[in-house]
């Protein structure tokens, strides 16, 4: 919403104005000891919670989704078709991607007999991620028509896949040649193509929207990470709130992306980080827009669809940590149906 300021006294007043006139989010609780890691355009949310097992949220029901015969279970990403993918153990105690229709899950296979986990499935049912080959090193993977392949790397042998657009375009992140760094790729026609980084070493990429569009972060020099929007065929570096280390998780088609990032001053595992929305060249601290969240900080940002909800991470510091979605005011909690 764009609003006209008349009269305005001061430059901390135009500021102040400013700030109330973003969207301001209701906050919902998912229940106790619960991570959230996906959204998908309902406001359904899929995490894992206090038990180890993966779970799906909808209108306030919580719904085991259950393993694959082991102890525990981790969803990544859901569809608009309600299919979740993600990795289980299995009663041989190893990994395996699996997919779920909310009631029942199946795997979707090995990849030459190894571990494997799912990172994202898109409208079509492909599913990207990885699988661990005999030495540990992780090889892509996508999984398209009932059959799992990989897709190669920038020259090291070693890449994971992280997510996946309805075109079939897969992002992840990939070693170079000689190990010397780690770049942020993007899969499509066969090809896998480096998206460079930030002017430092090493990248990685997150997540790719419907327009092609890239989140992910950057070393901008040896030691500070920022995110960035990878756009129009350059990378653009959306900025931190001063700290050392700030990762983009997610983004819409409006090309929104949400993450965290630390503070300046902040001491390594000691402070809260803070969850950010960066939208129309801003990044904006989510606690800011956060109504009446009282004890509560915002520490991470997972997910976010068209309708700007998102699926985030927040605790006290009277040690209350839940998942928890974030909702532009006036739209109703958890409307999937």
């Amino acid at each position: 919403m764009r609003t006209k300021l008349f009269l305005l006294s001061s430059p901390l007043l135009a500021l102040s104005l400013a700030a109330q006139a973003q969207d301001a989010y209701t906050m919902t609780f998912l229940p106790a000891n619960t991570t959230a890691h996906a959204i998908d355009r309902l406001g359904r949310v899929v995490g894992v919670g206090g038990d180890g097992r993966a779970f799906l949220w909808s209108r306030g029901a919580t719904t085991s989704l259950g393993t694959l015969g082991g102890p525990s279970s981790t969803p990544a990403d859901i569809n608009g078709k309600s299919q979740i993918a993600g990795s289980s153990d299995t009663r041989k105690g190893v990994s395996h991607a699996f997919v779920s229709n909310g009631r029942g899950m199946r795997s979707i296979g090995t990849l030459g007999g190894r571990p494997t986990f799912a990172t994202a499935i898109n409208e079509r049912g492909q599913v990207a991620g990885y699988a661990l080959d005999r030495d540990g090193n992780d090889r892509a993977f996508l999984y398209s028509g009932g059959r799992m392949r990989g897709l190669g790397s920038l020259g090291s042998g070693v890449a994971r896949a992280t997510g996946i657009n309805d075109a079939g375009a897969v992002v992840g992140v990939s070693f170079l040649p000689g190990f010397t760094a780690q770049r942020a790729f993007l899969y499509a026609g066969g090809t896998m193509r480096d998206l460079g980084t930030l002017g430092g070493p090493s990248s990685q990429a997150s997540a790719i929207n419907e327009r092609g569009e890239v989140a992910g972060s950057s070393f901008v020099n040896d030691d500070v990470q920022h995110a960035f929007l990878y756009r129009g065929g350059a990378m653009i570096d959306i900025g931190s709130f001063g700290g050392a280390y700030t990762e983009a998780r997610a983004l819409n088609n409006a090309g929104m992306v949400v993450g965290y990032s630390t503070r300046a001053g902040d001491a390594p595992g000691l402070e809260f980080s803070r969850a950010f929305l960066y939208r129309d060249g801003v990044m904006h601290d989510l606690n800011d827009l956060v109504a009446r969240r009282g004890l509560w900080t915002v520490l991470d940002a997972v997910g976010i669809n068209d309708a700007r909800q998102i699926a985030a991470y927040a605790c006290t510091n009277l040690g209350d940590c839940r998942a928890v979605l974030l909702e532009p005011a006036g739209q109703r909690a958890g409307i999937g149906r």
